[in-house]
């Protein structure tokens, strides 16, 4: 029940400043907004000033503008202060002014997140001390060690793994001088990150990180096979192991395979095999369990907040477009997206963990949301933004046939889109997968 309320009102929030923009706009421009609800469907209650209707309707579900004229084909489309009589100029503005308050919003609400205190992995204010270097990764190349302390880069001094990853984040391609502690004396390296999409720069360089599950995924091989929360996993077929990342890739290369887990449970020690299921998407192995990750409540004051919510959006922008690029250019499996379903479960999950987990996800779908609805789809405010331009260009209003036409094609495929995602969250959310259902 939480997870329902919580996602209906997140969900009317970002409608709803998302159609407060056109609105905005839209009387700035002299159009005559007829309602302006919160909600949809009846009227419960309301008060009408001047032209508009301000109203609170019964389906809480974000809300609307009405303008007079917003369709060509309607009979005041001609008046005065109808939208369709206002200059191109001006519509685009109204159109766009939606997207953009989604856009807005996050950069509000994120330095809230760090005023009001997060939770952080606890690593990210520990000395930069190197626990493992991935296989086949710029540092490897480099010469990294595992213990290795990094003290500098660029001549800049490093204290802490948080300064590490955001210097080597923000260089992507750049060699850079790193000053490392290496058993008592110092060792120049240089290293050149790889770009990594979102990520900024990539080095392969991870801190101490046992592996220690943190949670054990219902129905999974792990499940099956006994593992529980708060095992530590000591060596796997008789390969020792000391760190998380080691432990994933053993497991990524020996799908179906069955494998012999030494584990510690408190004072006992126990042997468990476990034989890792195929990821149809990656060809690699799983078992289903998620790291334990120490994590430390931390406030940051003012001007910490605003950059470090600054720094989040633009990650999460870099991340909406680079999940884009990928999807576009077939990078990236249209498994991987979430719908209605998932995003109201992911709602619930932040609600539960606490109020700044919350507000972080809402940003960050406002940023979507406005990212999303920029795109130029017939039906979105991108699509009009399209035929605006077309309009522009031309000097004369696009036909309304083929623009009708348009509309209802970017319909039909929003809803194909939107059907298929829900389809992946259902599969997501079911203990087994359909296929296995026909196949018993």
């Amino acid at each position: 029940m939480l997870t329902l309320v919580v996602f209906l009102l997140v969900l009317g929030l970002l409608v709803f400043v998302h159609e407060f923009g056109h609105f905005l706009l839209a009387k700035r421009a002299g159009v005559r907004v007829e309602v302006f609800s919160f909600g949809f469907g009846p009227r419960l209650l309301g008060h009408k000033r001047g032209e508009t209707d301000y109203r609170i309707s019964a389906i809480p579900l974000g809300g609307y503008v009405k303008m007079r004229g917003e369709d060509p084909g309607d009979e005041e489309a001609g008046a005065e202060d109808s939208f369709a009589r206002k200059s191109v100029r001006a519509r685009m503005k109204i159109v766009v002014a939606g997207p953009l308050m989604n856009l807005l919003l996050p950069f509000f609400l994120m330095p809230l997140v760090y005023l009001a205190g997060i939770h952080q992995p606890a690593y990210l204010d520990q000395r930069p001390i190197v626990g493992w270097v991935n296989e086949g990764s710029p540092a490897q190349a480099a010469g990294f060690q595992r213990g290795d302390e990094i003290r500098s880069i660029q001549g800049e001094p490093v204290q802490t793994w948080e300064k590490a990853k955001i210097l080597f984040a923000s260089n992507p391609n750049r060699p850079l001088a790193v000053t490392v502690l290496r058993e008592g004396s110092s060792v120049e390296i240089e290293v050149t990150p790889e770009p990594a999409g979102s990520s900024g720069g990539y080095t392969g360089l991870s801190p101490e990180m046992p592996a220690v599950v943190g949670s054990v995924s219902p129905g999974s091989p792990a499940e099956e096979a006994g593992l529980q929360e708060g095992d530590r996993i000591v060596s796997i077929d008789g390969q020792t192991v000391v760190h998380w990342t080691q432990m994933a890739d053993i497991i990524r290369a020996h799908p179906e395979e069955p494998l012999l887990f030494e584990i510690r449970r408190g004072e006992q020690t126990l042997s468990l095999t476990i034989r890792p299921k195929r990821d149809p998407d990656t060809n690699t192995g799983l078992v289903g369990i998620v790291h334990r990750e120490e994590t430390v409540f931390k406030r940051y004051g003012f001007w910490a907040s605003v950059k470090s919510g600054f720094r989040d959006i633009y990650q999460s922008f870099l991340l909406t477009f680079y999940v884009l690029g990928k999807l576009l250019t077939g990078g990236l499996s249209i498994k991987t997206l979430g719908g209605p379903i998932l995003i109201a479960k992911m709602t619930g999950d932040a609600a539960r963990v606490g109020i700044s987990s919350l507000i972080s996800f809402v940003a960050f779908l406002s940023l979507q949301l406005g990212i999303l609805n920029l795109l130029p789809i017939p039906v979105l405010d991108g699509g009009h933004v399209l035929f605006l331009s077309l309009e522009a260009l031309m000097r004369r209003p696009l036909n309304v046939k083929i623009r009708e036409a348009a509309q209802q094609v970017g319909f039909v495929l929003l809803l194909l889109l939107i059907l298929v995602i829900s389809y992946n969250d259902i599969l997501r959310i079911l203990p087994i997968h359909v296929e296995e259902i026909f196949k018993k």
